[in-house]
């Protein structure tokens, strides 16, 4: 078949592909940006190609939160190398919340054998896109918060008493962290209604994304979210409280044509016997309640 020779059928098919895939020169500036990259990212070819892909603008970080920019990056440690690298990453996507993928970097060597380029590809990881799929279909029902795009507080209630009653059965722990955002009502002075409906999504998506397929979301008041983490005991509960806390703090939402930070206070505690969903709330809420006064942006838990 002709097309085969052509170069341009191959670029077709790269354009075309599901996965994210864009493409360096030796210099870092970015020559290609396919239909996948904008898909997941949020990012058209006109806002990154020529583009250094070295500023980090999709604000790469590894599991630990750690900046992957500059030599740090995926791309320039393939190109440095020689040799391809595969890892979990967090990007950020342009409308500001993060999203976990699977990303692959590697070299592109000329007919010599010389690095005259990078390329790097990524996609969601399979859990967030059967999230997906499944957030739509509890939107026909009624299930899901349209401000936060998480769950509503009705569905949330009905989550944390079925983890009551389960574990009354089988005492394997949970915990619940009560997680508000910081200065919720500043940004609504500075920058209007809009801004609140932008940030609820931004740090709502963030949070979804950051938890496990087998933990819950959901918007429990108007400025707070409350999540239920399975099978997290005491000793997690802060370790996991603490990662949400990063990772929607190398979030941004957009305030007047500026990419804002957005930052979140949180409190939580773990089960114990005989609690109800009242008074496992009121606990996080305390521990809320003790980061919040501390200046926000931590996270305290109370579990006693």
């Amino acid at each position: 078949m002709a097309g085969f020779g052509d170069p341009d059928f191959f670029r077709s098919i790269l354009e075309n592909l599901h996965m994210a895939v864009y493409v360096v020169a030796r210099d870092g500036r970015i020559l290609f940006w396919n239909d996948g990259a904008e898909r997941i990212t949020g990012y058209l070819r006109q806002d990154v190609i020529g583009r250094l892909c070295g500023d980090n603008f999709l604000g790469e970080s590894d599991s630990d939160e750690n900046d992957l920019s500059g030599p740090l990056a995926p791309i320039a440690a393939a190109t440095r190398e020689g040799k391809p690298l595969q890892t979990q990453v967090s990007l950020r996507h342009k409308s500001g919340h993060r999203i976990p993928v699977q990303l692959w970097a590697f070299p592109i060597r000329n007919a010599e054998g010389v690095i005259v380029g990078a390329a790097e590809t990524f996609e969601k990881s399979i859990s967030i896109a059967d999230w997906n799929r499944r957030q739509t279909k509890l939107a026909t029902y009624g299930c899901i918060d349209h401000a936060s795009g998480v769950l509503n507080h009705r569905m949330m209630h009905s989550h944390l008493r079925e983890h009551l009653g389960m574990f009354a059965e089988h005492p394997v722990p949970f915990s619940v962290l009560c997680i508000q955002i910081d200065g919720l009502e500043k940004i609504q002075l500075r920058d209007g209604p809009a801004a609140i409906a932008s940030v609820l999504r931004v740090v709502g998506q963030t949070l979804e994304n950051s938890l496990r397929p087998t933990d819950f979301l959901g918007r429990w008041q108007e400025n707070q979210f409350l999540a239920i983490l399975t099978e997290c005991s005491g000793s997690e509960v802060t370790r996991a409280s603490e990662r949400l806390r990063r990772m929607v703090s190398s979030s941004r939402t957009a305030g007047w044509g500026d990419r804002l930070p957005v930052t979140i206070s949180v409190g939580g505690t773990t089960v114990r016997s005989g609690d109800t969903a009242e008074g496992m709330v009121t606990r996080a809420e305390c521990a809320l309640r003790e980061s919040h006064s501390q200046g926000g942006n931590r996270s305290t838990t109370r579990n006693e």
